[in-house]
């Protein structure tokens, strides 16, 4: 796979660690009509591989089988059966530093590592796990522990976008009642199947949902209403993201 694909998934790891809270309201050239997309512990017992080259680090072997385990727990019907032979190779370009990746296929599954090293000797895995038959769609981020940061099924990139734009603005004007800005978020495209000209979205991290609405293939700007909730403190949030990525509050 071409590195630069991957450059918009590290930007979203440093979106959700804060890193870049000023760049959330500059994405005008990055702003698309989405397309629907079809639809944690190092101790964790390895999965058999068919071929394990020696330039394959132990630590990202380790990340693809805590990312598995988390997988078939959080979507036991979707994910990648147990038992399964990965073959992996070392796909870094030559002469690249800060920055490895690293593919494993088994059958129809596809599975890309990247692990760039934010700061020495600290990585993070970053990874997207596909399988066209099957529809099934995952990006996932893991830090050095292997726990997982963040973990997206079938979620278009701009709903993510559109995601990190809310909790920014909640953060800014309701700072007490905020989501903390830690919070792993668990997002799946929650469409229902055969639905047309309109996708849904819900994230939970904790006691925390948040749900994207928005319409497809209408002659009207593009609109995303969403709705932040917390079920223990009862603080909801209504409001909506525009294509240019303006925050309107629902008061």
């Amino acid at each position: 796979m071409d590195l630069t694909k991957r450059v918009l998934g590290v930007l979203l790891f440093a979106i959700t660690v804060g890193l870049l809270p000023s760049s959330l309201t500059a994405c005008d050239g990055f702003w698309k009509t989405p397309t629907p997309i079809p639809t944690a512990s190092p101790t964790i017992p390895p999965t058999p591989t068919a071929t394990l080259p020696s330039d394959i680090p132990a630590e990202v072997i380790a990340a693809r089988d805590a990312a598995l385990a988390f997988l078939r727990t959080t979507y036991p019907t979707k994910a990648p059966p147990e038992g399964i032979s990965w073959v992996g190779r070392n796909t870094t370009p030559p002469g690249v530093a800060g920055v490895s990746s690293y593919e494993f296929v088994s059958g129809d599954w596809l599975l890309w590592i990247g692990r760039p090293e934010i700061s020495p000797g600290t990585f993070i895995y970053e990874m997207e796990l596909t399988n066209q038959q099957a529809f099934f769609h995952w990006t996932g981020t893991l830090d050095a522990r292997y726990t997982v940061l963040e973990s997206n099924l079938n979620v278009a990139i701009e709903v993510l976008v559109v995601r990190e734009i809310v909790l920014s603005y909640v953060r800014e004007h309701y700072p007490a009642q905020a989501p903390a800005a830690n919070l792993a978020w668990i997002g799946e495209r929650t469409t229902p199947e055969g639905a047309t000209g309109h996708e849904s979205c819900r994230f939970t991290a904790g006691d925390w949902t948040m749900t994207v609405d928005y319409d497809l293939g209408t002659a009207a700007p593009l609109v995303y209403q969403v709705e932040l909730r917390n079920a223990s403190t009862a603080f909801v949030w209504r409001g909506q993201v525009d294509a240019e990525g303006t925050v309107l509050e629902h008061r």
